[in-house]
């Protein structure tokens, strides 16, 4: 549902509807609700659909989820994909392949601030240093820019909601620094 104001300015319910998931063949048990999103801040106030072209957004722009993903899954691409497997992920999640760091089944980074609240759960969170946390249905987390992935070692679906904003990081000290 979406609130804004109509052509006098008075508040007004501009649209009621569902909206479909997206899932690509080579990510497996993951199903996405983009809800609404926009690669910069200045919006419509007529509630009509802000332009945005890629699965994370740039800077100053960003993007409502939710993510659902199946028992037993990672939140991770299948290993040697075909090329039409490729091609139906990066059009069903443009540029996400960019993120996933290479050999970590899944482990992925953006240069976004993630605000997320598990919606159903339990979900793990898993950092590139082997630390892991599970979290539980209503637990929130603020990811910056760090290399994760999501697993779901429950026996149930879980859900995440989340607002990534796209941001810019200072530059990450070098050893000897």
């Amino acid at each position: 549902m979406i609130s804004a104001n109509d052509e006098n300015g008075n508040p007004v319910f501009t649209e009621d509807s569902t909206i479909e998931a997206r899932s690509a063949e080579a990510l497996p048990g993951v199903a996405m609700h983009h809800i609404w999103g926009a690669d910069e801040r200045i919006l419509p106030r007529d509630g009509s659909q802000p332009s945005w072209h890629s699965h994370f957004p740039p800077t100053d722009g960003w993007r409502f989820v939710l993510l659902t993903l199946q028992p037993g899954q990672a939140a991770a691409p299948i290993e040697d994909p075909t090329e039409s497997q490729l091609e139906e992920l990066e059009e069903t999640f443009p540029g996400l392949l960019t993120t996933v760091e290479p050999g970590t089944d899944g482990m992925h980074m953006s240069e976004t601030i993630d605000l997320v609240v598990v919606v159903s759960g339990p979900i793990t969170l898993e950092l590139s240093d082997s630390q892991a946390k599970e979290l539980q249905t209503g637990d929130v987390i603020v990811q910056v820019g760090n290399v994760h992935r999501w697993v779901n070692r429950g026996t149930e679906p879980c859900v995440v909601a989340a607002v990534v904003v796209g941001t810019k990081y200072e530059p990450r000290a070098t050893a000897g620094s």
